[in-house]
């Protein structure tokens, strides 16, 4: 009879911890990944599996902006964990299996730099992106402001984006209606201003440090830049995570 019994608290202690297993999500991180659009979603970026209700939750999580096309960011797995705390989302009922940090390619999600035609001459004729009127330096790009022509080029190779992904993007210049957008006439607007006050955050396994710092440099998501803590007023790098959000490195940069 002890036998029996014991044999039921084993099966019922393994079914239990087969219940509690099936109903966490496993996030599986793939060493890099091509995305294509603004943002990053986590169902773009891993492969998701568990209770298809809190599945549907973590997929529609958007870790950052994505990367625009010909340009990489990498992503890791605290970034996520961020986001997803963010969400509001339970980190006990989330498991994490694959690479630790993942690189994310962003690519054209349309063919907006094929060859289309070819000149007499020979040269190659390209649809691009080009500004429908003269655009102010610092204006903020909206679908109004631009539309897709053929153009003959005769060195170089045209920008790959599409009007979706330079909608949003700054002016560094002024560009006269009929030219070409591309990444000398285009940014990304920062998310963090110099001055700006943030949070610095450091993760190192399972501990979590936080302290106030003020940005003292510019930049978007994925991009490193010098942060102040205002409480020891030592000066560090960290990488940003989101507009209020620099993750230092512990294994890189200097820590606050």
């Amino acid at each position: 009879m002890l036998v029996l019994t014991f044999l039921g608290s084993l099966a019922l202690g393994s079914y239990i911890v087969r219940a509690a297993e099936q109903e966490k999500v496993v996030i599986l991180l793939p060493e890099s990944v091509n995305i294509q659009g603004p943002d990053l979603l986590l169902g773009k970026i891993a492969t998701i599996t568990g209770p298809e209700e809190l599945v549907s939750q973590v997929e529609a999580i958007n870790a950052g902006a994505a990367p625009l096309s010909g340009n990489s960011r990498r992503l890791t797995k605290a970034q996520i964990e961020v986001r997803l705390r963010q969400g509001g989302l339970d980190l006990k009922k989330i498991e994490f299996k694959g690479a630790s940090t993942v690189q994310v390619y962003g690519v054209a999600s349309a063919p907006v730099g094929t060859t289309v035609n070819q000149t007499e001459a020979g040269f190659p004729i390209y649809e691009v992106v080009v500004a429908v009127v003269d655009l102010p330096r610092g204006h903020v790009i909206s679908p109004a402001d631009i539309t897709v022509e053929e153009q003959e080029f005769r060195s170089g190779q045209p920008d790959l984006r599409t009007v979706e992904e330079f909608v949003g993007l700054r002016t560094t210049r002024h560009i006269l209606s009929g030219s070409p957008l591309t990444t000398l006439n285009v940014e990304v607007i920062p998310i963090i201003e110099r001055g700006a006050q943030v949070t610095i955050l450091v993760q190192t396994g399972s501990l979590v440090v936080t302290a106030p710092g003020i940005a003292r440099g510019s930049g978007g998501v994925g991009e490193v830049i010098s942060v102040e803590n205002t409480l020891s007023r030592q000066m560090v790098l960290g990488e940003i995570i989101d507009a209020q959000t620099v993750q230092v490195n512990m294994r890189g940069f200097n820590t606050p």
